[in-house]
């Protein structure tokens, strides 16, 4: 985003279940991992422009968790 360090409680664990289930990197895919963080308490603001950031910044982590955890 603009450099901001933002930690989010359970990341790990949404991307680890959705990979586990084979969906892709996606902004569908993306949107399920920020409606899974919220729903475990994370606050993620209701902006677009700060949503649009999340999405971008979430897509590049699970594109590299998928990467990395390649069977």
């Amino acid at each position: 985003m603009d450099g901001t360090q933002v930690a989010v409680a359970n990341l790990h664990e949404i991307m680890a279940e959705l990979h586990s289930v084979g969906k892709p990197a996606t902004r569908e895919t993306v949107d399920e991992i920020i409606a899974g963080l919220i729903a475990m308490g994370n606050y993620i603001s209701d902006s677009e422009v700060t949503r649009r950031e999340y999405r971008a910044v979430l897509l590049k982590e699970y594109e590299e968790f998928i990467e990395i955890h390649k069977k």
